[in-house]
């Protein structure tokens, strides 16, 4: 939180993750970022403690995301709106296997059931299984190279005061 040269920041340590996660769920890729940053309390020398910033994909959704260190009793977790109702995820972008999601739409609003995982027993257990053969990790490195990508242009958006297209990452 206090150098720049580490590449930290809300940007960096949370944005990043949120970005993989809607290109997951939407099954589509980041285009275009917009954001604007602070350097409230935490960060130092200039690294941001908190951001908000719209994403467009190239299915044409925008996702606006907030992410900071400095909102002590905030929740976390994600909405997702369509013609046909909305999902909400209480407390349940966390390493913790917690939170409840909530479904609305013409029928009224009904929990829906989850089975609870931990996402680091998860991902290393997917993990596992692509090291012997009969499976796939949770994400790949060109999923981790696009999800930088988007994070490092919603940085730039931040900084510049401008919309950035995010490049198309061909590997």
């Amino acid at each position: 939180m206090d150098k720049p040269q580490a590449g930290g920041g809300a940007i960096l340590d949370i944005t990043v993750h949120d970005i993989d996660t809607l290109r997951f769920l939407l099954g589509a890729e980041p285009v275009e970022a917009i954001g604007i940053s602070q350097s409230a309390f935490l960060g130092k020398a200039g690294v941001e403690d908190g951001a908000m910033s719209v994403i467009r994909f190239d299915n044409g959704v925008l996702a606006q995301l907030h992410d900071a260190f400095t909102v002590k009793h905030a929740g976390h977790g994600i909405e997702i709106h369509g013609d046909a109702g909305s999902v909400f995820g209480r407390n349940v972008m966390s390493q913790r296997a917690v939170g409840e999601v909530m479904l609305r739409n013409d029928a009224g609003e009904h929990v829906v059931p989850v089975d609870h995982e931990g996402l680091y027993e998860r991902g290393v257990a997917a993990f596992c299984a692509a090291l012997k053969g009969s499976g796939a990790p949770a994400a790949s490195g060109e999923d981790g190279v696009r999800s930088l990508a988007a994070a490092i242009a919603v940085a730039d958006a931040c900084r510049t005061g401008s919309l950035v297209r995010i490049p198309e990452i061909v590997i």
